[in-house]
């Protein structure tokens, strides 16, 4: 009767080969954050694998537990500004433009540039 291999584990071997599929997920991830238009193209990001080690009571046994996390870089910042003002009831709101402001030129109205098709009947 033959022995069964007995080759230490390594990563690639470590829960059938979950640590290379979850690195290989989180890269997938990771990129995918970098190709992405609204986040900051220089932040740092970052894949944590961690294993846990769980000895069972007799210290012959140990339960393995593979996670990976990833760290991404968020969506950038968009910054605005908007005017407080208040409602006839005393509702407060937000506004693109101050309210308390008077307008100083009115906009000019801008012509309708829709051609009409229908036939005339002459």
């Amino acid at each position: 009767m033959s022995k069964p291999d007995l080759t230490p584990i390594n990563l690639g071997s470590v829960a059938k080969g979950a640590a290379l599929e979850l690195f290989e997920k989180a890269v997938a991830d990771v990129v995918r954050n970098i190709a992405d238009t609204d986040t900051e193209a220089t932040a740092e990001r970052e894949i944590t694998i961690k294993f846990k080690f769980r000895p069972e009571g007799d210290r012959r046994g140990v339960e393995v537990v593979t996670t990976a996390a990833t760290k991404l870089a968020g969506a950038m910042k968009h910054k605005s500004r908007a005017y407080v003002g208040k409602d006839t009831a005393g509702g407060a709101h937000l506004f693109l433009e101050d309210p308390r402001q008077d307008t100083l030129f009115d906009l000019p109205q801008q012509e309708s540039r829709v051609l009409d098709f229908k036939e005339r009947s002459s």
